[in-house]
């Protein structure tokens, strides 16, 4: 594998992924002084990796041919208008570009849905967005669920809260909100898409064989944390907790990173990690009490909170590294020019060992 090309694709990912937070950040800051709703801008937000890991394909993979291009286009247009809709809202007064937003998310995803299932299943495997290892994926979606719940109520317990918790989940209510939230995944999973395959399809595998299993996906956290730096300060909390909330978001990507990044390598499965990621974004709410999400901006955080979350988090989450799979190279994730390698190969052997039927005299 010519390593020169996934060093091109790599600076393409970097320059999109992290550019795009820079320059709409600005724009964050703009809106954050002038009292302007930035829900948009936090959702928009996620689109960015994958957004940079499909543009990166587009124009550098050697493998053009194989690539699921109708899937990456509607992608693509998704996050254009997403960024048009987030923009226009420091200008426009009103909830109806929220509103429009979330029917470009859902809209979008149906597409993604058709696209997906219009695709040919080598071009899936050849990009990342087949699935397979079914059986262990749902056994793994079911561990997260365990540890999230522990997470949340050791946290409940620590903090004081815990008969909260159990109010809240004795309200039929809240088990109805659960229910919704499982099945609206299937509706709105594009932006945890977004992250997903920006983070874990493209960037980890190329981390780890550059740095290392554990270094790569080290770095990795400590990326998508720092990532996240326009919503901390701007969406998350305010400019004055802004350092205090980047640090814990660090801790959350780094811990929360071992653990996804260990069920895709287990899986190499893209989609348990798009999940996860809805069920940690989402459940959180259910948790909380809060089915309208506004206690997931300008909440306060102290440096107290950070330290109780990183012992948790740590603790829940962390223990992958421990593990000998974790620290074996043979179960490193090909990256995505690797992937597209293979399925090549794949193909042209199915074509070559194809047997023609030759006519036989009766």
């Amino acid at each position: 594998m010519d390593t020169r090309i996934e060093n091109r694709q790599l600076k393409i990912f970097l320059t999109i992924a992290f550019g795009l937070p820079v320059i709409m950040g600005l724009f964050m800051w703009y809106g954050y002084s002038n009292d302007k709703d930035l829900n948009l801008f936090s959702l928009t937000h996620m689109y960015y990796p994958a957004a940079g890991a499909m543009i990166a394909l587009l124009t550098s993979s050697q493998h053009k041919k194989l690539i699921p291009t109708a899937f990456f286009l509607i992608y693509l247009i998704q996050t254009v208008i997403m960024m048009a809709l987030s923009l226009s809202g420091l200008f426009i007064v009103g909830d109806s570009l929220v509103m429009i937003g979330n029917w470009v998310m859902i809209v979008g995803t149906i597409a993604l849905w058709i696209a997906f299932f219009v695709t040919k299943k080598d071009r899936r495997a050849a990009f990342g967005l087949r699935g397979k290892n079914w059986k262990l994926t749902f056994g793994l979606i079911l561990l997260f669920a365990a540890l999230y719940t522990l997470l949340m109520t050791s946290s409940a317990v620590l903090g004081g809260t815990f008969s909260a918790l159990v109010e809240n989940f004795s309200q039929g209510q809240t088990w109805l909100m659960l229910f919704v939230t499982l099945a609206n995944y299937f509706l709105v999973f594009t932006p945890y898409l977004g992250e997903e395959y920006g983070w874990r399809y493209f960037l980890q595998p190329i981390l780890q064989k550059k740095f290392g299993m554990i270094k790569g996906v080290l770095l990795l956290g400590i990326g998508w944390g720092i990532w996240h730096l326009p919503l901390n300060f701007f969406f998350y909390t305010s400019p004055a907790d802004g350092l205090i909330s980047v640090t814990n978001q660090i801790v959350v990507c780094i811990t929360m990173g071992i653990f996804i990044g260990f069920v895709y390598m287990k899986t190499d499965n893209i989609w348990i990690a798009v999940v996860i990621h809805y069920l940690n974004n989402n459940l959180s709410l259910i948790f909380s009490g809060d089915f309208t999400g506004e206690s997931m901006s300008g909440y306060s955080i102290g440096w107290p909170d950070v330290a109780l979350m990183a012992i948790l988090l740590t603790i829940i989450y962390v223990w992958p590294t421990l593990t000998k799979f974790f620290r074996n190279r043979r179960n490193l994730n090909p990256t995505p020019e690797e992937r597209a390698a293979d399925a090549t190969l794949e193909s042209s052997g199915e074509q070559e060992n194809t047997v023609v039927p030759q006519p036989t005299l009766r």
